[in-house]
């Protein structure tokens, strides 16, 4: 679209070739209609564009932008095939994160070819009182690229940045982690505290960018990670509706579960937006478990995922 200024300016080249011919009658008046027409026109352009810088019509909206990002991400992702992390980023990985030594061997490579995608390809912003580091970033990246280690990239096809908070995330002071079809927000405090742990279901990492993963598709959180025609919709909605009250009467009985409690949430509109993020954590860290006790569950994650996290072993 022409800036404000060449539409100005546009506009004020076309009234001064009206002009010219209004002294020739019926030319004159279809020289003002013309000149009526672009300024419409241009109104209209105006107003789009403006809305456009107040957020209300943004590309990320245009479900072409989205398609292509995703597409590139997946390109991206096949050139960089055979590309291994360093000595020091392997490293740093496996004496922090606890996941780490649960992965096998043959996951190794497609993961560190994610994470470099990955690391090249999203937005980390500032923290309140320091700047994000290398670590910081290496460390989120790998177990972001644990959910979609034989996933495509494209998955992430909406995601723009991650915001890490040395404590709190500003304005959700009760909040470790939060997470937009855009944005992730990570406490890092809680997050270097728990990263460590494999085995207690509480990841916040992972389960923050399934909610990315569950955004995805249409918009909406609600603990379908498939699109409305995908032949598994269905499958998903009914399980979804069932785990969700096992979940609630066993913590009601007073028992314990591989998903935690507040994989129970439920907001107003009556969707379930946060039994796959916990069901995701559990998986990836409680798979044995999560098997045995929800083997609906397990398989359909086991399907979504494409790996199957209850065979690994230390």
């Amino acid at each position: 679209m022409l800036s404000l200024l060449k539409k100005h300016a546009y506009i004020g080249i076309v009234i001064n070739f009206a002009g010219g011919c209004s002294s020739n009658g019926v030319a004159g008046e279809l020289g003002f209609l013309f000149i009526g027409g672009l300024v419409v026109v241009a109104t209209l352009v105006f107003i789009i564009e403006k809305a456009k810088s107040k957020g209300r019509i943004t590309p990320e909206s245009d479900s072409r932008v989205n398609y292509e990002r995703g597409k590139h991400l997946n390109n991206y992702l096949e050139q960089t095939k055979g590309e291994r992390l360093t000595t020091e980023q392997c490293q740093t990985i496996e004496e922090n994160l606890g996941l780490y030594h649960w992965v096998p061997e043959d996951l190794k490579k497609p993961w560190e070819e994610r994470i470099l995608v990955f690391l090249d390809s999203f937005h980390f912003t500032n923290m309140l009182d320091r700047n994000v580091t290398e670590e910081m970033r290496l460390l989120v990246a790998a177990e972001a690229c644990l959910l979609i280690v034989n996933r495509p990239m494209s998955d992430y096809r909406h995601l723009q940045r991650i915001r890490l908070w040395e404590n709190e995330i500003e304005g959700m002071e009760n909040a470790r982690g939060t997470a937009t079809r855009h944005e992730v927000n990570l406490s890092w405090a809680y997050l270097k505290k728990t990263i460590g742990n494999a085995r207690d279901g509480h990841n916040l990492t992972i389960h923050e960018f399934a909610h990315v993963i569950d955004f995805a598709d249409d918009g909406v959180a609600q603990s379908i990670p498939v699109s409305r025609d995908s032949c598994d919709y269905e499958e998903w909605k009914v399980m979804v509706d069932e785990e969700h009250q096992r979940l609630m009467k066993s913590y009601e009985s007073g028992k314990n579960y591989s998903i935690r409690a507040y994989g129970g949430y439920e907001c107003i509109k009556g969707d379930k937006p946060e039994l796959f993020s916990c069901a995701t954590s559990a998986f990836f860290e409680r798979g044995v478990r999560l098997k045995r006790e929800c083997p609906k569950v397990y398989k359909a994650l086991k399907k979504f995922y494409a790996i199957d996290p209850a065979t690994w072993r230390k």
